[in-house]
């Protein structure tokens, strides 16, 4: 029988070369590119997020990327991810913006203030909202897609200042 550290570490071994193995199939994605308007302008600082209409659709993953200043995107192959695989996705867009600044929160910001409820959609809530029916959907077919999306401003009212 083998020493109680020796099994500790044997089983330690057969965990990381499982990781290990989990994680070779990544980035076969396609690259996939686009733009995205906000009523006719190009819509920066936006969180594009790719999900497979059927998720139990084997091999199928989504994304998350953001536009640049000129609401252009691109998800990009990348070893440490899965990857867009050919396939239908549901297609969601928000630019979420400081409530009391109007300002897009630094990526050190943006999870706290957001878990805080500290930034409010920029964009229709028909197009950013998971929980109702998709306005937007895409069919990857492979590497060069590329594709526009055009969404309309949070027509909802300002909160009134106190």
């Amino acid at each position: 029988m083998k020493p109680l550290f020796l099994r500790g570490a044997t089983l330690g071994v057969a965990i990381v070369s499982i990781a290990f193995c989990g994680c070779s199939g990544g980035g076969e994605g396609a690259k996939v590119t686009g733009s995205v308007t906000m009523d006719g302008q190009a819509l920066a600082d936006a969180e594009v997020a790719f999900e497979p209409i059927d998720p139990t659709k084997k091999g199928q993953g989504g994304d998350v990327t953001r536009t640049d200043a000129q609401g252009k995107f691109t998800f990009t192959v990348d070893s440490k991810k899965f990857g867009l695989r050919p396939g239908k996705y549901k297609v969601y867009i928000s630019k979420w913006v400081d409530k009391t600044t109007g300002e897009v929160p630094s990526k050190e910001d943006y999870e706290m203030k957001k878990l805080g409820k500290l930034l409010a959609n920029k964009v229709d809530e028909k197009y950013s909202n998971r929980e109702i029916s998709p306005v937007l959907t895409a069919e990857v077919k492979g590497s060069g897609d590329d594709f526009k999306f055009e969404v309309t401003g949070d027509k909802s009212p300002a909160p009134k200042k106190k």
